[in-house]
């Protein structure tokens, strides 16, 4: 059996798509910016005849979903037997003069739409015509599909750590697609999987069949207690600016933050990159609130911030992801103040073990109905646990090519949930961090100011570690 072929869904990467609705999207992705040197050969057609000889990387990639019959079970990955690589690799060029803002606005259009769900789950859209001859690729990958780390790990097969010409593109290993399983197989693999479960997930699957309105009532007995609990948990995060309902479309802002800047901070307060990542977007997002007249004395926002538990295996595919919530004080304060409070709650989480997992906040059983598992992610989510997300990606650090065009930003675009209208990713990469800003496009229209913001919380912090040195 091919890689990945037949593979079911995790409960959490089937949340992914219960979780999606119009105005909720659940792919993730990127603008990444490439500066052609003199030994490029970036074409269009060269880039994807890079892609088309790496897609046996990815199996993933070649796949869409299969759902059983009634909904009966989570769905299954198989083999697209029309996979049309063209679909999936698209070509765009920018009118004249071709600026950050063109790009960000186009890149906001291709990110407010959601992928096709009769399709493999994933976009690339190369963009030519920017300034100083860069090139532009944006990127879409549905989260059911890949996390923020394997994400990098994805990215990364269609980059090299040298320049490569189009001779050195290799042939296309051979693909014929495995037939998608039957109605009846998928059926009877249910089955054989209920057979293996607990006696009470057996129950639990019986009782679709036998009762389904009494297991619809329950589901959202369920879907109110998993509310309940991790609300009482975490409690509800302040009302805020950046918590209204997001509507259909986005736009994006990005920044670039040296490494080596945010590292000197750390070690001159001993703390870590994420400590000083989190007290910079504290004092940004201060900023901006003050910048919209809003009161900030006193004010701590919640920031969600995802940590990867991947075990490194590189085989690995889906989401496994934990979740810590933190308090940043977004107050005119000292930007030292900020930060040690900041790496002490930090600290005080990892000590305590409180970190929620993603699996407990939107997965209800081992073998949970899909309709139970919906109604109780959705659920979740629509509570407001926190303010703002904030992911923060380790990459490698080298210099990155594709096809002979240096990899010069990376900015991440991130979901916006039910009650967020702000989310914030991060990827450190050769020597610098990118930062992608994703905000709905109603809500937060001056979200482009917020880049300047937080260069100058990433400098005031900076200067703080050098006073202290001098």
């Amino acid at each position: 059996m091919a890689q990945g072929h037949g593979d079911r869904l995790s409960g959490l990467d089937t949340a992914f798509l219960e979780l999606e609705t119009p105005t909720q999207h659940m792919h993730v992705g990127g603008v990444f910016l490439f500066r052609p040197g003199p030994d490029s050969t970036f074409t269009f057609e060269h880039f994807q005849r890079l892609v088309r000889s790496r897609m046996h990387r990815v199996p993933r990639y070649r796949q869409k979903l299969a759902w059983p019959p009634l909904g009966m079970a989570h769905p299954m990955w198989v083999d697209d037997p029309n996979f049309d690589l063209a679909y999936h690799v698209r070509h765009a060029a920018l009118p004249r003069p071709g600026g950050q803002d063109q790009l960000l606005e186009y890149a906001g259009r291709i990110l407010s739409r959601q992928l096709d769900r009769q399709r493999p789950l994933w976009e690339l859209y190369v963009v030519e015509g920017l300034e100083n001859g860069d090139i532009a690729i944006i990127g879409k990958n549905h989260h059911a599909m890949i996390d923020g780390m394997a994400g990098v790990d994805i990215t990364a097969i269609l980059l090299d750590t040298e320049v490569l010409g189009p001779d050195d593109i290799t042939r296309p290993q051979p693909w014929d697609p495995l037939p998608t399983p039957s109605s009846l197989s998928q059926v009877s693999s249910v089955v054989r999987g209920v057979a293996s479960s607990p006696s009470e997930m057996a129950m639990v699957a019986k009782g679709v069949v036998d009762a389904p309105l009494d297991v619809a009532a329950k589901a959202v007995a369920v879907g109110r207690g998993l509310v309940s609990t991790t609300s009482s948990l975490l409690g509800l995060a302040p009302r805020s600016v950046l918590n209204q309902a997001p509507g259909i479309s986005r736009r994006m802002a990005i920044q670039r933050i040296e490494l080596d800047r945010i590292k000197k901070i750390k070690n001159a307060f001993g703390t870590t990159v994420n400590d000083v990542v989190l007290a910079t977007v504290g004092d940004a997002l201060g900023r901006y609130l003050r910048h919209r007249h809003q009161v900030t004395t006193n004010v701590e926002l919640r920031a969600m911030v995802p940590v990867s538990v991947r075990s490194g295996d590189p085989t690995a595919h889906g989401n496994q992801v934990t979740s810590v919530f933190v308090d940043l004080p977004v107050g005119e304060m000292d930007p030292v103040a900020r930060l040690r409070t900041i790496s002490e709650r930090m600290g005080n989480v990892k000590a305590s073990h409180s970190a929620v997992g993603a699996d407990f906040l939107l997965n209800l059983a081992g073998f949970a109905p899909p309709t139970l598992h919906a109604l109780g992610a959705r659920a979740a989510s629509q509570t407001r646990l926190y303010n703002v997300l904030v992911t923060n990606v380790p990459g490698p650090q080298v210099p990155l090519f594709t096809l002979g065009a240096r990899l010069v930003g990376a900015h991440p675009f991130v979901p916006l949930a039910a009650t967020q209208s702000l989310g914030i990713g991060l990827i450190s990469l050769d020597g610098m961090v990118h930062i992608g800003l994703t905000a709905d496009y109603d809500a937060l229209p001056d979200v482009s100011i917020i880049p300047d913001l937080l260069a100058g919380a990433a400098s005031d912090l900076e200067a703080c570690a050098l006073a202290l040195h001098s």
